[in-house]
């Protein structure tokens, strides 16, 4: 099974704005479109300040807590189920 890990790129001078940026992206297979990271791998948009870069990690800590909350749920829930029958 092939896992992914998150890390960030940061350009000094983003092409399409001239101004630094970073984004969020998953470390996996070959890269090749921004910065030499895949776009399809890209999980945040395109920050312009550590401000905005700070909102986007945020947003997926809230989307995580969402997906490890229903994941609990349904773990207990089986369990439950099969001590129960």
């Amino acid at each position: 099974m092939e896992t992914s890990s998150l890390d960030f790129v940061f350009l000094d001078s983003d092409p399409r704005t001239q101004q630094p940026s970073a984004c969020i992206y998953l470390k996996a297979g070959s890269t090749d479109d921004y910065a030499g990271v895949k776009a399809d791998r890209l999980i945040t948009a395109h920050c312009l300040s550590f401000i905005e870069l700070d909102a986007e990690i945020r947003r997926l800590h809230a989307e995580l807590d969402e997906v490890r909350a229903r994941a609990k749920k349904k773990f207990y829930k089986t369990h439950a189920a099969a001590a129960g029958g």
